[in-house]
């Protein structure tokens, strides 16, 4: 049997006994999640934990695929997601319960397949109407597709673009702290980065956020981070244990007189995540915070030769 029938068998899903059979087996305990909690998860704790309780992702497989689904849409990066899930199985394997957790992974494996192949690498929110920027965005507190583009913009964009970008290529989209749902979206916009990841905030606290910056760097994106002198000695700052365990470089402002506030990344060059948000456990679950991300090429440019500015200069 091919690799592609044994994915295509474990992605039609086991009958309704045979799940209730992996749900009996002993052994490993398996906790029970549901598809309410799951789709509150940012990627990696979604797979994390619904690999862990493959039984019960197998009993609601149609809400959990269509939470995966979610995750794919917003750009998730296929590579990643295999990495994760291999991690997974290794850690959980050697019970009984690993055929629920094998038959799940390949669940995720063959939808991680079908949707990189449908909407391509990077991180791409679905795809706005043609000569718009606006599109609903669905569930969540995003606030959606907010520019409409005008012909006079759709004018300038023809002028200032030589590749000829289609309206339609182009995302704007808000997010709004705290929440689980924009923080996920960060998560997926660092996990989707390819080729470099260049990084300027004011503060990260958030080991979260810093195991997304670590897994890029080991998965051979070049990541640079630019951030304040201050901040550097406040108890929880991941910067430096960044550098010292993944050899990821940073630069301060050096200077007591003055903040290095800025709080932006941009990934490949091509896409950025930026707004008043600190990258802090504060941040996410307790303060107000609006961020702005966009693939927008001119906003892009900008905001790579500020950070290039920055690293020169610092």
């Amino acid at each position: 049997m091919s690799l592609a029938e044994i994915i295509s068998a474990c992605f039609g899903g086991g009958s309704q006994q045979q799940q209730q059979q992996q749900q009996s087996f002993g052994g490993r305990q398996t906790p029970y999640l549901s598809a309410d909690e799951a789709s509150h998860m940012p990627l990696e704790a979604f797979l994390q934990r619904s690999l862990e309780s493959a039984p019960s992702a197998l009993e609601q497989s149609g809400a959990f695929a269509d939470i995966f689904q979610r995750h794919l849409r917003n750009g998730a990066n296929a590579a990643y997601i295999a990495q994760l899930i291999q991690g997974e199985l290794v850690r959980l394997s050697s019970s009984s319960a690993d055929k629920a957790t094998a038959q799940w992974a390949c669940q995720l494996l063959a939808q991680s397949a079908q949707g990189s192949a449908e909407l391509g690498s990077g991180y791409a929110p679905p795809q706005t109407q043609a000569q718009s920027y606006a599109q609903a965005a669905g569930p969540g507190n995003g606030g959606g597709w907010e520019v409409q583009a005008t012909k006079r913009q759709q004018h300038q964009q023809h002028q200032t673009q030589p590749e000829h970008r289609q309206a339609n290529d182009v995302y704007i989209r808000s997010y709004f702290f705290p929440s689980e749902e924009s923080f996920g979206q960060l998560i997926e916009f660092l996990n989707s980065a390819q080729d470099t990841l260049d990084i300027c905030v004011f503060n990260i606290t958030d080991n979260d956020i810093a195991r997304a910056i670590g897994n890029a760097q080991k998965r051979g994106v070049r990541v640079r981070i630019v951030t304040d002198d201050e901040q550097l000695k406040c108890q929880g700052n991941d910067v430096e244990r960044l550098s010292d365990q993944y050899g990821i470089p940073f630069k301060t402002d050096n200077d007591p007189q003055k903040f290095m506030h800025s709080k932006f990344a941009v990934i490949d060059k091509r896409a950025v995540w930026a707004g008043s948000y600190n990258w802090t456990v504060a941040a996410r679950r307790s303060n107000n915070e609006s961020v702005i991300c966009t693939n927008d090429p001119a906003t892009a440019k900008a905001f790579s030769d500020q950070f290039e500015s920055l690293w020169r200069a610092f």
